[in-house]
């Protein structure tokens, strides 16, 4: 259940959302006093002999606040009026309801170590029913992602290390050794 005080990452969705408004959104959110932090996972693409930095999930900003703060700020300010909350069923004993998307920070810090200074082992997962499936929990004991908690997967006959945030996004540590991996308790 989600504390209207504490403090969570919040992936917020942007409704019709372009690179520019993307980064509009983001760089508002950044001025704003409440909001502790902002991220947006970026990759470089090249398109016809031109190379750019764009975010890899056009339409997510990951939001580092309080809901209660998030709430003032939407209010307040109506530059922000696109974002939206992403929303997922929960089933509370009697009825199913629909709950606010939000990630703890433990979760979130090992998406950003993963996504940030992206590697070139480290792709974003369109399938999110695949990379959100159970699995091993492992711990990456060696090299560059030494630490890292994810769940390991087979792609196109890798052996990977996936770190997901459920339904909204997925990151895949490709080429992982074996010898590099430690099994930890779920």
């Amino acid at each position: 259940m989600l504390d209207h005080d504490a403090i969570y990452w919040f992936p917020l969705r942007i409704r019709h959302s372009s690179t520019p408004r993307l980064m509009t959104m983001k760089e508002l959110l950044d001025k704003e006093d409440g909001v502790m932090e902002t991220y947006v996972p970026m990759e470089y693409r090249t398109e016809d002999y031109h190379t750019e930095l764009v975010p890899v999930i056009n339409n997510i900003i990951f939001v580092r606040s309080t809901y209660n703060n998030l709430k003032d700020i939407r209010q307040n300010q109506s530059r922000l009026e696109p974002l939206r909350y992403i929303m997922h069923p929960v089933f509370d004993g009697k009825e199913t309801i629909s709950e606010i998307v939000y990630v703890p920070d433990v979760m979130m810090q090992t998406f950003i170590r993963v996504t940030k200074d992206r590697q070139d082992n480290v792709i974003f997962l369109d399938n999110l029913e695949f990379a959100c499936k159970p699995g091993a929990k492992v711990c990456i004991t060696d090299g560059f992602y030494t630490g890292v908690v994810g769940v390991v997967k087979h792609i196109k006959k890798n052996l990977c290390v996936v770190v997901a945030i459920e339904g909204v996004a997925a990151a895949a540590i490709m080429h992982v050794q074996r010898q590099h991996l430690r099994y930890v308790e779920s």
